[in-house]
């Protein structure tokens, strides 16, 4: 467990800036995002207005670190940590490679030259919700929902040697479980005999549910 959290500045990114965007570049303006909880998220700014996210993937941006299961840590699991830039460079390059955009990977970095953790420079996407596109511009939502659905059926065409993490799968690591739908509904026990042992109401209905669960 960290004890005390240190968290990216402008100053300690200078370095992975001048890097990515040039010599003569610098921040000024740094946000860290709220909301996540296993890596940093920081949106940039730079001197000529150009904004960027910067994702670090060190122990102490990670809430999550020395609190999962044995099997969080295991790359066959499905279910392990999701969490990690050969996870997130290997999602970016699938998205890429069937033609569904997302935003793009900038700069990757593992060599802890720039930072001392893994990190990645990210194009920024501001942008208000689809459902406030809708009501604003129904035309214009219109052809944001007909984009969103050419890429959901690129990405339902697209057939992986296996199922689980990308990353795990492009490097030969098969998922545990037979199916997809058996990992699922062993993964599903677990959590219903996790949570019996926790919570008397849900012990009373471990039955019920593991037999709705086993019938479904």
């Amino acid at each position: 467990m960290v004890a005390e959290r240190r968290f990216a500045d402008a100053e300690q990114l200078a370095d992975l800036v001048r890097e990515v965007f040039g010599t003569d570049r610098r921040i000024t303006a740094l946000e860290r995002l709220p909301n996540g909880s296993k890596k940093g998220v920081y949106r940039i700014t730079l001197d000529d207005r150009t904004r960027a996210i910067v994702y670090v993937w060190s122990p102490e941006e990670d809430y999550w670190d020395g609190l999962l299961p044995e099997h969080a840590e295991d790359p066959a699991s499905p279910f392990a940590h999701s969490s990690g830039i050969d996870l997130f460079e290997a999602a970016t390059r699938r998205l890429e490679s069937i033609g569904v955009r997302s935003p793009r990977a900038l700069f990757v970095d593992r060599s802890k030259r720039l930072y001392p953790a893994d990190i990645a420079v990210a194009e920024d996407v501001i942008g208000g919700t689809l459902e406030a596109l809708l009501e604003r511009d129904p035309e214009a939502g219109g052809a944001a929902l007909t984009q969103l659905a050419e890429m959901l059926g690129a990405m339902r065409q697209y057939r992986a040697p296996g199922f689980g993490k990308v990353a795990a799968v492009d490097s030969g690591v098969a998922a545990n479980g037979v199916t997809c739908e058996q990992a699922h509904r062993e993964a599903a026990l677990a959590n219903i005999a996790d949570a019996a042992a926790r919570d008397p109401p849900a012990a009373r209905a471990r039955a019920l549910l593991r037999g709705k669960l086993l019938a479904l």
